[in-house]
């Protein structure tokens, strides 16, 4: 079986588009920890706030 090479052109696309998807990946990461560390701010201020435990799990 022969395995055909991409052009070179084709191949920077892929490339292009291989790094896209692992930057977009990061940023989905980073914004789910950005947004369990917001939530725990507003907890915390809440539970200063309310005089106490206003959250529970």
């Amino acid at each position: 079986m022969r395995i055909k090479k991409l052009s070179p052109k084709a191949q920077s696309i892929v490339e292009y588009a291989a790094i896209i998807l692992v930057i977009i990946g990061v940023c989905i990461t980073a914004g789910v920890y950005y947004q369990r560390s917001l939530q725990g701010k507003y907890r915390q201020a809440g539970d200063f706030l309310g005089g106490g435990e206003q959250y529970t799990p």
